[in-house]
């Protein structure tokens, strides 16, 4: 059990939907990943793509891109991350549309839902910067403050374990969650179970009306999870 797991999957995307929209089902994925001709793994242009232009700049230019989306570690190493939804078709596609802005790894609270009428993506809203940091006399006021708590207060704070957002004794809560992408249903031409790339990864194939689509691979290998996934898309 990972006790700094985000609220329930569908309990955290019901608040999200339109009044009177049914949820089918609903599932957390971090990573997207591409498998788009002409694009890298992170949704980048390969390098062949850049040294069209003839100079050492753009393929420094690349690795900029890559490493700034997670491309590469400090060893060189260039494999993506293991994802939990792969983007297929082509450039300009419905699937590579609808995702090619947002960043190809999101929160853990980052989560995929179906309903009757559409599939959507939706992600935890990042709260504002903090104000400026006080100044030395501000600081001095607040821990003249801070002293007056009581050793009870004091033990309290040291002695409660955290888990990530999750706190010992306190309920998870659900997040506010924030529209990133949607899919309507009728741009949908079906889902399948399959097994995706060389490793035949058991996944549900979500199929374009343009041939284009997602394979949900989220955290399983195992098929019976997505024939049930399947089944509920019909139910």
């Amino acid at each position: 059990m990972n006790l700094a797991s985000p609220l329930g999957a569908a309990s955290q995307a019901l608040p999200s939907l339109r009044q009177g929209e049914r949820l089918l089902w609903a599932a957390y994925g971090q990573t997207v990943n591409y498998d788009v001709r002409g694009l890298d793994p992170w949704g980048v242009p390969k390098k062949s793509a850049l040294g069209k232009f003839g100079s050492g700049a753009a393929n420094f230019a690349g690795d900029v891109v890559s490493a700034a989306l997670g491309g590469a570690d400090e060893t060189g190493s260039s494999a993506p991350p293991s994802p939990q939804v792969v983007v297929l078709g082509e450039q300009g596609g419905l699937a590579h549309t609808a995702l090619r802005e947002l960043p190809t790894s999101g929160s853990p609270s980052r989560l995929w839902a179906l309903t009757g009428a559409r599939l959507l993506m939706l992600e935890k809203v990042v709260p504002p910067e903090k104000p400026a940091e006080k100044s030395f006399l501000g600081k001095a006021i607040g821990f003249g403050k801070g002293v007056v708590k009581t050793g009870k207060e004091i033990a309290t704070i040291i002695t409660t374990k955290s888990y990530g957002d999750n706190a010992a004794g306190v309920p998870i809560a659900r997040r506010e969650m924030v529209l990133c992408a949607e899919i309507p249903r009728d741009r949908i031409a079906g889902f399948t179970v399959a097994e995706h790339g060389k490793k035949r990864v058991p996944c549900l194939r979500t199929s374009f009306v343009d041939g284009s689509g997602l394979d949900f691979l989220f955290y399983s290998d195992d098929p019976r999870h997505f024939a049930w996934l399947s089944s509920l898309t019909v139910s």
